[in-house]
């Protein structure tokens, strides 16, 4: 019941968008009777709303799940910034939370595994806003020279914290 009742709160909105974009086709574009037009635009958005919400409670945390995840910090380390994100490691987009201290980038996911980089390591950033909201990504080369992507919400002030750290 619990994962029935995710799948419906994840797919909701999708539901009701293909439900509205479907019928506002058929009622502009046809000279359908409104029954037929239902019967064709009902069906189209249960299929999205059941898509989408099963692809978002699958692969999609809750808020919720990933503001819970504590990372311990060295006691010599001086707490800057944290919150949600998403890091890409290799081909797979993990969701956890990303920590910024005076010494270290710390990202732990959802699965309690961790990963860390010194911040004398970091070089190159690259920031890249979204379209819809203050969020974006950051691309940052270690000293290894691999990139190293997270996907976070306010990007402007994560991008404030790292290059005040290169300055």
């Amino acid at each position: 019941m619990k994962t029935i009742t995710a799948i419906f709160q994840n797919g909701l909105y999708w539901g009701i968008a293909f439900f509205a974009l479907s019928f506002c086709i058929g009622w502009c574009n046809s000279s359908m009777p409104l029954e037929t037009i239902l019967g064709i635009s009902i069906p189209i958005g249960l299929l999205a709303l059941v898509v989408n919400g099963a692809m978002y409670s699958r692969f999609a945390k809750p808020l919720k799940v990933l503001e819970r995840i504590e990372i311990n910090t060295d006691g010599r380390e001086t707490l800057i910034l944290e919150a949600p994100a998403n890091h890409l490691n290799g081909d797979d987009l993990i969701s956890g939370k990303l920590c910024l201290t005076d010494k270290s980038l710390v990202f732990k996911t959802h699965l309690q595994e961790e990963f860390s980089w010194a911040k004398s390591e970091l070089q190159e950033m690259d920031f890249y806003r979204s379209f819809k909201n203050k969020g974006g990504e950051f691309i940052v080369k270690d000293g290894n020279n691999r990139k190293l992507m997270f996907e976070v919400e306010h990007l402007k002030l994560w991008k404030d914290a790292l290059l005040a750290g290169t300055k």
